[in-house]
C-alpha cells in the first residue's frame, strides 16, 4: 500500500504490555499470545469504528508474520492496524506492534491477516458490507488480495501424533480459537529453534476443530519447520516457519 493509499486509510492505535502469561520461559512474547495480541486488537478496532453486527462476522483464513524480533516480558507496545487490501467477499487486515522504548524502539513484528467476511448463522462468506470503504477508507481499494492457500498437503512418510484440545481451547464460535494452534508450534520450537531466531510464520485454515474432533498434529522439522492440524486425513490447518540468521536474543 502507497502512502497515499494509507493516507486514505482508517487506522487504530492501542498500547498493551508484555505480561507474565503472555510470556516464555525465556522471556519473549509467546506467539500463541501475540495471535491473541492481534486478535483482541481486531475486535477494538471494530468496536471503535462501531463497525460490529451481529449476525455477520469475520473468520481467520490465512495469517502471515514477519518477525525482525520478539518483544519481551514487561514491554510496553505500541500496536497499530487498518485494512491494506480487500477482495470480494474478504479483506486483509495489516498490523505493527512497535516497541516504545528507547533501548530498541521502531517495529519489532509486521502481521498481514486475511479475514473472510461470513454469515455466522451458516458461515457463508458474504459480499463485503455496502459502508465497508465509508468505515475503513478508500485506500484499500488499491490493493487487490487473494485469499487462495499456499501450504501443500503433508508428506505421506511423515509422522502423525494426537493432538489433545480442552475445552478451554474452543471460543463462543464453538471452534478451536485461532491462538491455540500456536501452542502446538511452541512446543515445537522448543527443540527446533536449537538457538536461531524465529522469522516469517504463516498460518493458513481450511476448517475448524470442533468438539468432538480427534484431532492429529502432522510436524516436518526439517529447514523450515510446518505442521499440519489433521482430523482424519483432511486437513485443518497448517502452520510454517522460518528462522532469520544469528543467535536469538533471549
Amino acid at each position: 500500500m502507497s502512502e497515499g493509499d494509507r493516507a486514505n486509510t482508517r487506522t487504530f492505535t492501542t498500547g498493551r504490555r508484555v505480561f507474565l502469561g503472555d510470556a516464555s520461559m525465556s522471556g519473549r512474547l509467546r506467539l500463541d499470545a501475540l495471535a491473541q495480541f492481534l486478535q483482541d486488537l481486531a475486535t477494538n478496532d471494530a468496536e471503535d469504528a462501531d463497525d460490529v453486527v451481529d449476525d455477520r462476522g469475520w473468520i481467520l483464513r490465512r495469517m502471515e508474520l514477519d518477525i525482525r524480533r520478539l518483544p519481551s516480558i514487561y514491554e510496553d507496545l505500541q500496536l497499530t492496524t487498518w485494512c491494506s487490501g480487500v477482495g470480494g467477499r474478504w479483506a486483509e487486515r495489516s498490523t505493527t506492534l512497535a516497541d516504545t522504548r528507547e533501548v530498541f524502539g521502531g517495529v519489532c513484528v509486521v502481521a498481514r491477516a486475511v479475514w473472510v467476511y461470513i454469515d455466522l448463522a451458516t458461515g457463508t462468506p458474504l459480499s463485503l458490507p455496502a459502508n465497508f470503504f465509508d468505515v475503513y477508507g478508500e485506500g484499500p481499494r488499491a490493493h487487490k488480495v487473494s485469499a487462495r492457500l499456499r501450504h501443500p498437503a503433508p508428506p505421506a512418510e511423515v509422522k502423525r501424533r494426537p493432538w489433545p484440545v480442552r475445552i478451554t481451547d474452543f471460543d463462543v464460535f464453538g471452534h478451536v480459537n485461532n491462538a491455540i494452534y500456536w501452542s502446538a508450534v511452541e512446543d515445537e520450537l522448543a527443540e527446533w529453534l536449537d538457538g536461531r531466531r524465529i522469522g516469517k510464520c504463516e498460518i493458513e485454515f481450511r476448517a475448524g476443530i470442533d468438539p468432538g474432533d480427534a484431532p492429529e498434529l502432522a510436524v516436518d522439522a526439517s529447514d523450515e519447520l510446518a505442521l499440519w492440524f489433521m482430523v482424519a486425513d483432511e486437513v485443518r490447518a497448517s502452520v510454517r516457519v522460518q528462522t532469520l540468521p544469528g543467535p536469538r536474543p533471549f
